[in-house]
């Protein structure tokens, strides 16, 4: 028999899952052998979940990241899950997209773990089912532990610094990961962001309360040695870190990236661009290269004579379309921004 979920077929043979190599170094190669008399109860799972939505794609990603799904009654414990959340209203796609990503729920209890998880994250954030959900995305301990008992001690703390609670609400959802430390390290990281100078009564302090928190030491020397390549001394770091914490987060590809486009092409200092690191936040091929490349085109034609590039690259995609676009109904501008996009197609 052969299941055509992945890239390159996999086959069955004597009862065994027999994987091709370009899948050996996935987590479904890792996992012990699945062993089957025939292809049945497979491609039962495999034809639930394409009935319920789920994309080849995501199919082989679930089977990838829990090859025991193979094994399963769907009707008895995926099908459950499915109709708890659709219940809370959750969207379709946004429910295949998450649960594809990140199929835990799938095989947790619903009654005796993802349900009353579920109410007590609720319960404890005043959020929305939508909220939840999008918690679990982020961390998947959401819906697996008492999350609760682990964060209160943490919440606590942060109230004792003037931190308000709209705030810790708010980044309890997005990043409920950060929150689900021992209160001893907790509390020295936030003494650590207080003396640094950042207010606890912004957002910014709880940015970098989880830069320092999900970033390892090791990580955090990598990225001050990458910097100090690029002729940032360790406190044009820290100024930048102050102006922006959460670039200190991104990967040193995504820095090493954009730092060479500035530089080396549009020819910047490295300097300009500690003065506004969130300039490192923006996606270089989505917004970074079709922007600059216009702007360079609007100048050439003299079109425009003078502009920012930092603040037009912070402009939302309608209002960029309106200031440097549509004005000039050029059709080689329109053209040049969408090829750059990769739309011309």
């Amino acid at each position: 028999m052969i299941f055509s979920i992945f890239k390159s077929q996999v086959f069955i043979r004597n009862g065994s899952v027999i994987l091709p190599t370009c899948a050996k170094n996935s987590a479904f190669s890792v996992s012990k052998k699945l062993h089957f008399e025939t292809s049945q109860q497979p491609d039962t799972v495999i034809s639930f979940l394409n009935n319920h939505g789920f994309s080849r794609t995501q199919i082989r990603d679930i089977v990838q990241k829990w090859p025991a799904s193979l094994l399963c009654n769907p009707e008895k414990t995926l099908l459950p899950k499915l109709q708890f959340f659709y219940s809370k209203r959750i969207s379709g796609s946004q429910l295949i997209r998450i649960l594809s990503s990140n199929p835990d729920a799938f095989r947790r209890s619903l009654d005796n773990c993802i349900i009353p998880n579920f109410n007590s994250f609720k319960e404890f954030t005043r959020c929305g089912d939508d909220q939840v959900f999008l918690a679990y995305k982020n961390y998947s301990d959401v819906l697996s532990r008492n999350f609760q008992s682990i964060v209160a001690p943490n919440i606590a703390i942060l109230k004792e610094y003037g931190v308000p609670e709209s705030n810790i609400m708010v980044e309890l959802v997005v990043h409920p990961r950060a929150y689900a430390v021992s209160p001893d390290k907790f509390s020295r990281t936030v003494e650590q962001v207080k003396k640094m100078g950042f207010n606890p009564s912004k957002r910014r302090f709880l940015t970098a309360l989880q830069a320092f928190l999900q970033t390892s030491k090791s990580t955090w020397e990598k990225k001050f040695d990458l910097l100090n390549q690029w002729g940032w001394s360790n406190e044009v770091v820290l100024s930048a870190f102050e102006k922006y914490p959460r670039f200190m987060m991104f990967s040193e590809k995504k820095i090493t990236t954009i730092m060479n486009f500035f530089v080396h092409t549009m020819g910047w200092k490295s300097l300009d661009i500690a003065n506004r690191p969130v300039i490192l936040s923006y996606s270089l091929e989505r917004r970074i290269i079709p922007r600059c490349s216009v702007l360079q085109a609007l100048l050439s034609k003299g079109l425009i004579k003078k502009f920012s590039v930092c603040l037009v690259l912070e402009y939302t995609e309608k209002a960029f379309l309106q200031r440097f676009i549509t004005p000039y109904e050029d059709p080689y501008i329109l053209k040049l921004y969408e090829q750059k996009l990769g739309l011309s197609e």
